[in-house]
């Protein structure tokens, strides 16, 4: 039975300062706060430096491990944060989201009790209707929408064969469940895309 809740939340991101920080300030308000936050940012251009001043200028409730890179792609970035991981569950999240105050709380304690390693979350545009409302087995994996048990990630990457692509989620679910973990859908909590 898995009975920690601490937690990792990897978020790659790009040119997306004002929304990052949004994010931060929502994981900041979590009932059960992240152990760290890896952040891997990137610029492609060459002498650019890291434009995340709060990281360093802000008290945040958590550890912040921060990577700065002129490689760009999400399949790496989201590579090089696995490296970072610490926690028994790792959040996979995008730069651009709006999270409710319990979201940590509420899906990993569901997930315990339920006893599933992957599940990934409703997320849902601004005006978009949701399509599935029921938790159940599920097909497809979000990399941006994401929770997972590190004990389900032994030896698995992101396929950086999909940098610059599509894909690279639905590939990822598939060695996840080619490793034997099955993958659910948790319609609550729900995760805003503002994409």
């Amino acid at each position: 039975i898995i009975i920690n809740k601490e937690l990792d939340v990897i978020i790659p991101t790009i040119g997306r300062k004002n929304y990052l920080h949004n994010v931060l300030l929502d994981l900041s308000k979590q009932t059960i706060l992240p152990a760290s936050v890896i952040i891997v940012e990137q610029n492609p251009i060459s002498k650019s430096i890291s434009e995340l001043d709060y990281l360093d200028n802000q008290q945040w409730p958590f550890k912040i491990k921060h990577i700065f890179t002129h490689q760009t792609g999400a399949c790496n970035a989201r590579n090089s944060a696995l490296d970072l991981v610490e926690s028994e569950w790792i959040f996979f999240a995008d730069d651009d989201i709006k999270l409710p105050d319990n979201f940590i709380q509420f899906a990993v304690e569901f997930m315990v009790k339920s006893r599933i390693s992957a599940a990934s979350l409703q997320c849902r545009q601004p005006n978009e209707k949701s399509t599935k409302l029921k938790f159940g087995q599920w097909g497809g994996f979000g990399s941006g929408s994401s929770i997972v048990n590190t004990s389900a990630l032994k030896d698995l990457k992101f396929d950086t064969n999909y940098e610059h692509g599509f894909g690279e989620d639905s590939d990822f679910g598939m060695q996840l469940r080619n490793s034997g973990t099955d993958i659910f859908y948790l319609p609550k909590p729900e995760i805003l895309h503002l994409k």
